[in-house]
């Protein structure tokens, strides 16, 4: 027993007996005592810091990057405090040590400089967030989300899936383009080349026609084409598309140029390549082979006129016929130069129903304004067992009653044959109606003769003490379309 009380005494006085080191007193369980509390805030800070971001932060609505900003200011500013603290509270005079520390930063200072620097650059992404968590990033040759913002580096995650840690230092000092700043939106532009003799309106309706074609494509801002230049053996075109997911921008583009191939070899839009001259030493040797060739193209001039004459009566087809032709022979568009009809088909664009199709059922949402470019349907009251109201043809209009009121559609479209309209959606509408006032003022006619359909709808619009609207419906609609679109 006297053995096992020496021990402890002993191993007591190892344990707290001073250790003096450049006027500095310290023992082992002092070190121990710092360690300890060193480790325990860090773990605390951790817990506290995740609670904070994956629950308060997010019951309070915060985004993803501010919560991880928040917690990791919190995490860092804990455990800067503990080393202040905790050396204290065990009874380290901090005092004695402030000349080993000025000595340690001299060394600190050139050892880590590349530390040092990416510590602070880890600060200020910290605090003015230039970049956040979730954010799409471009940096040189990367391109990745930002998955981890810590004081030292960044995890970034290309879309290959593969996790790339990215110094601090490198994000603060080089040039970032951050595709997720502020909101998520992006424009993304798609050169197009096409041989010179391209009509232009044409070449623009089939770039837009392509953009229906590919739903990642936002429909507001609309899809725009510009003429960027004229090169040596081409024109230059541009199609500019807005996406909200410009972490699939390659995969959009890609998706784009099949689609827009597609669409310029329907049209007969040519993508030129580059001219080269070929120089023949020995022409003679040849005219052999051209005279046997043309001998033979001689003999069957019959079957190639009815090919070409098959193709021209195709053309008169609508399904064939541009978008262009199409509006053309609406008598609101008849007169437009095709610098107008350019203006125009960028504001909407064509879709094709088969006979008996819905285009839209009653009650469904109000997300568009149709223009019968061939063909016609037939208005029906589907609650009221399938009435038939009217039937409208080509020139013909419908669509706007639930766009003016904001209301559900009040009856069904139904295709009596193969139709062709032009659409145009509800965030476009307004500039669409304010760029062509005289179809403003043909719908606001065309809807004063449907004053009974308008009265049945008074409740659920709440317009039900509005006498313009039984007196003179022409006035009150003029009134609703300035007040909604400044007409």
């Amino acid at each position: 027993m006297k053995i096992l009380e020496n021990i402890v005494q002993f191993l007591y006085q190892v344990f707290t007996q001073p250790i003096s080191m450049g006027g500095i007193s310290v023992s082992i369980s002092l070190i121990l005592t710092i360690l300890v509390g060193f480790f325990a805030v860090v773990v605390a800070s951790r817990y506290v810091s995740n609670w904070l971001r994956d629950h308060l932060l997010t019951r309070l609505g915060f985004q993803e990057g501010t919560r991880e900003a928040i917690a990791t200011i919190f995490r860092y500013f804990t455990i800067t405090l503990a080393f202040i603290i905790v050396p204290q509270a065990a009874g380290l005079d901090l005092s004695s040590l402030a000349f080993l520390a000025g000595g340690l930063g001299i060394g600190i200072g050139f050892g880590f400089q590349g530390l040092a620097q990416n510590f602070v650059s880890g600060l200020i992404l910290v605090f003015e967030q230039p970049i956040r968590v979730g954010d799409y990033i471009e940096l040189g040759d990367l391109e990745g989300t930002i998955r981890k913002i810590s004081i030292r580096s960044t995890i970034v995650v290309t879309n290959d899936g593969i996790s790339i840690i990215v110094p601090n230092s490198d994000l603060v000092n080089h040039r970032i383009i951050n595709w997720s700043y502020e909101n998520m939106n992006s424009r993304i532009h798609i050169p197009v080349r096409v041989a010179y003799g391209s009509d232009p309106v044409l070449v623009t309706e089939a770039l837009l026609a392509a953009t229906q074609r590919e739903s990642r494509i936002l429909s507001y801002p609309p899809p725009q084409v510009w003429l960027s230049g004229f090169g040596e053996d081409s024109m230059n075109f541009e199609l500019l598309v807005w996406i909200d997911k410009p972490r699939f921008r390659l995969p959009i583009q890609s998706s784009l140029n099949f689609i827009i191939h597609n669409e310029l070899y329907l049209k007969n839009i040519r993508i030129p390549v580059s001219q080269r001259d070929l120089w023949l030493r020995n022409p003679e040797d040849l005219k052999a082979v051209f005279a046997s060739i043309h001998s033979q193209d001689a003999q069957k001039p019959n079957e190639k006129l009815s090919r070409i004459n098959l193709k021209k009566d195709a053309d008169y087809t609508p399904e064939n016929l541009s978008l262009r032709d199409l509006l053309k022979k609406v008598i609101y568009f008849e007169n437009f130069t095709d610098l107008e009809i350019l203006s125009l088909i960028e504001k909407g664009y064509r879709q094709t129903f088969m006979k008996g199709e819905f285009i839209f059922h009653e009650g469904d949402p109000g997300d568009a304004f149709h223009i019968i470019l061939s063909g016609s349907v037939e208005i029906i009251a589907e609650k009221k067992a399938h009435k038939h109201i009217r039937d409208l043809y080509a020139g013909d209009f419908f669509g706007e009653l639930s766009l003016l009121m904001g209301i559900r559609r009040s009856a069904g479209v139904r295709t009596k044959e193969k139709t062709i309209v032009f659409v145009v959606n509800r965030n476009i509408f307004q500039n669409f109606l304010s760029s062509y006032p005289q179809l403003a003022n043909q719908i606001a006619e065309k809807l004063a003769e449907r004053k009974q359909e308008f009265l049945e709808r008074k409740k659920e619009l709440g317009l039900s003490d509005d006498d313009d609207l039984e007196n003179n419906p022409l006035i009150w609609i003029r009134k609703r379309m300035r007040t909604l679109f400044n007409i």
